[in-house]
């Protein structure tokens, strides 16, 4: 009897197959996978059948290949998802204010001038200052009384129709009285979107400030 020698489909694919297919520009998927197996059980040597630890090894590896194929077509499509929706968010900040880091705001599109201030510990008593950021000149001062540790929203509402009209900078200043005495309060103001730099392709949008320069969508905490 002539030996009829096993075919593994995996040889068969680096040896013949693949250059068939790149030739016809095809890539060997799942079914060619099983007309292989089929083949390689059907002319197997009877007198030598294929041991069952090498039968589950090939379909270990074909699964292997078939899964990570899966996983990088899933990844694929989250990116695209995920750049889809930063483009949209981009979008929808374009004319509105982002809270972002600094001291210096303008009156924003309802003529307020809004922010935050960040204590690190308890206060019993916090003052806000409105300065003219060119003369240093105070505008307007809060008391905004005993607050607990986090951020505490400062608004002014009144802003003077000259600095609305003209979008002057204004450069804000906070100090609170704590156990540790007056101290100087770190603070976040809203800043106006101008623009958004980036694309279809790409998942990191980046918003340019008014005054703050470049800032990424994925920074962005809260918006007004």
């Amino acid at each position: 009897m002539t030996e009829i020698s096993s075919v593994d489909p995996f040889s068969l694919n680096r040896q013949g197959v693949v250059q068939t297919d790149k030739e016809a520009g095809a890539v060997l998927g799942q079914e060619d996978f099983l007309k292989l197996l089929t083949a390689q059980l059907t002319n197997q040597d009877p007198m030598s059948p294929m041991d069952n630890a090498e039968f589950l090894s090939q379909m270990a590896q074909f699964s292997t290949v078939d899964g990570i194929e899966r996983v990088n077509s899933g990844i694929e499509g989250l990116a695209n998802t995920m750049s889809q929706s930063q483009v949209q968010t981009a979008a929808s900040l374009l004319g509105k204010s982002v809270l972002v880091d600094g001291n210096v705001a303008r009156p924003g599109s309802d003529g307020g001038i809004h922010g935050m201030a960040n204590l690190e510990s308890a206060a019993s008593e916090v003052l806000v200052s409105y300065n003219d950021a060119t003369t240093g000149g105070v505008l307007y001062t809060q008391v905004l009384g005993a607050q607990s540790p986090g951020q505490v929203a400062f608004d002014w509402d009144n802003v003077p129709e000259d600095i609305v009209a003209n979008h002057g900078q204004v450069r804000i200043t906070v100090v609170a009285d704590t156990e540790a005495g007056t101290v100087s309060v770190p603070t976040s103001v809203y800043a106006q979107v101008k623009s958004a730099i980036g694309g279809p392709s790409s998942t990191n949008i980046t918003l340019q400030l008014e005054d703050y320069g470049a800032l990424d969508t994925l920074e962005v905490t809260a918006f007004r």
